[in-house]
């Protein structure tokens, strides 16, 4: 009885391109969008958090 690997590994039928390491042709252009809206939405979120620390404030009038 001989023993298979696990988990089974699963080699591509092509080599990997080195210099095609910018193509990604699995994902269709509407989930590339997705991905790219998730990192841009974190990052408006922390300026926006930062703004009201980073605005200059006005001497503050004291009310009698």
């Amino acid at each position: 009885m001989s023993q298979r690997p696990w988990p089974p590994m699963h080699f591509p039928l092509e080599p990997i391109d080195p210099e095609g390491w910018d193509k990604d042709p699995g994902r269709p252009l509407g989930l590339r969008l997705l991905a790219l809206l998730g990192p841009l939405s974190f990052l408006a979120l922390g300026i926006s958090s930062l703004l009201p620390i980073l605005q200059r404030q006005g001497p503050s009038t004291m009310h009698r």
